[in-house]
């Protein structure tokens, strides 16, 4: 009964980079599908392609949950929030097997569920540190970039930052380019 009447506030970030980050609250009788589905709309990862699985400890490999598919269904998938074991507090997250985004979901805070509210929920997240186009910067112009155009990265051999004006652009039509989550 217990995991049908709180809601459980996870800290959501990137392992080894902890800047961008959500708090997710999710109720104890919702699954790693319904939590699944929350953290690719957060940090922007795609609902339509990619498997992702929660684990406990420090290696995926050896203690998952079980796989979800984009479309909430998969071994992991119907496991409740409520009957997970957190090592230190905390669950792990691996989003697409092959190129790995891993997360990091600590457990800050059990609590009642609210009334009247749909969960799960993004309560907050952190403050965007904004990147600047550097090709509107060059032209004297301050433009918030939207995406790292990942050809000229390798190419240049650090972040490229571009907005998307300049993503539309001749030079950067057959590149690789992916939006910045801030």
């Amino acid at each position: 009964m217990e995991g049908k009447t709180k809601a459980f506030l996870f800290k959501v970030a990137r392992r080894g980079d902890r800047s961008v980050w959500r708090r997710i609250e999710i109720k104890g009788n919702q699954t790693l599908a319904d939590f699944d589905n929350i953290i690719r709309l957060e940090f922007n990862l795609d609902n339509f392609d990619h498997l992702s699985e929660f684990y406990s400890g420090k290696n995926w490999a050896h203690s998952g949950y079980g796989i979800i598919t984009p479309d909430g269904t998969g071994e992991g998938a119907d496991i409740q929030i409520s009957s997970l074991i957190l090592y230190n507090g905390a669950i792990n997250y691996v989003y697409d097997f092959g190129t790995e985004t891993h997360l990091y979901a600590k457990l800050e805070k059990i609590s009642d569920v609210e009334p009247n509210v749909y969960y799960p929920r993004t309560v907050s997240q952190n403050e965007p540190h904004y990147k600047f186009c550097e090709e509107c910067m060059a032209r004297g112009k301050k433009t918030v970039a939207e995406y790292e155009c990942y050809t000229c990265s390798e190419e240049s051999e650090k972040p490229v930052y571009i907005c998307g004006e300049c993503s539309e652009s001749e030079k950067h039509e057959d590149h690789y380019v992916e939006e910045i989550l801030y």
